[in-house]
């Protein structure tokens, strides 16, 4: 930090004598008429302004305040705005939260029941597991019906907003029952039937001696096949499960409403 002691090159003890004499001996060597140079041109006008201020007492008072001043190091405290005292309500909840900090994370309240019932949703993924295989073995291994005698026809009506009035019929045979929503054989009618063989589900269907037409396609390896395949996922990623009681026992869950879409539109078909 330059200073008009340092411009004077005395001390900031210097006296007024020693003061002059060095302002004098600057003057001679910096004046105009002695040198072109214009650095020594500022320099001149510079020891004049410092002369000016250190050569009468009181402004030489004001400058050493001020210079004191400046070299003085800021007080942190006093850039930050005062803070106001918290209300007892801010003091309360400041309280409980390093107290909950301090018990750490609140323990799950469904951690015991998650526990105790995650063994039985395991099982009952793994018992769902089996029955997809069985499905799948289902859907490969068919039998066929040559003549199967109709023995009651049922129809059946409903409307929606999307299809207006829907009329399908529910055929009953000695050995399977299926849906069709084209056909309306008259009771005694011979069939020839291909079915599932472990869940009876319709495959194939004709009038005995015409060829076979494959049948509607709502049952749980048709339109529906999405059920089955999500039954085997969610089984799957249950009974994988041993680390997360909660996913295990969620899993149980979801497999038990799957099982009942299935079974609802196996007994439907």
């Amino acid at each position: 930090m330059s200073t008009f002691y340092a411009t004077l090159e005395v001390g900031e003890q210097a006296t007024p004598e020693e003061i002059r004499r060095a302002y004098r001996r600057l003057v001679l060597l910096t004046h105009p008429d002695r040198t072109p140079d214009p650095a020594a041109h500022e320099r001149y006008l510079a020891i004049n302004a410092a002369y000016e201020v250190l050569s009468q007492p009181a402004r030489r008072q004001l400058y050493d305040a001020a210079l004191a001043i400046r070299r003085r190091p800021p007080d942190p405290s006093a850039t930050l705005p005062p803070q106001a005292a918290p209300t007892r309500a801010q003091a309360e909840v400041r309280q409980r939260r390093a107290a909950a900090r301090r018990r750490g994370p609140a323990p799950d309240p469904y951690a015991a029941l998650y526990a105790r019932y995650a063994p039985w949703g395991r099982r009952f993924c793994r018992l769902m597991l089996v029955f997809c295989g069985l499905l799948v073995l289902d859907f490969c291994w068919t039998r066929e019906y040559p003549r199967e005698r109709v023995q009651s026809v049922e129809r059946h009506s409903m409307s929606s907003r999307r299809s207006g009035s829907v009329t399908y019929y529910t055929v009953r045979t000695p050995h399977v029952n299926f849906r069709t929503y084209e056909y309306n054989w008259e009771v005694g009618t011979a069939l020839t039937i291909r079915a599932s063989a472990l869940f009876g589900q319709v495959r194939a269907v004709a009038v005995s001696g015409q060829r076979l037409e494959r049948a509607d396609d709502v049952t749980i390896y048709g339109n529906f096949l999405f059920a089955p395949l999500l039954l085997l996922l969610v089984a799957a990623l249950g009974a994988r499960t041993h680390s997360s009681p909660g996913l295990a026992l969620n899993c149980g869950v979801g497999c038990g409403l799957l099982l009942i879409v299935i079974l609802y539109f196996m007994r439907s078909a």
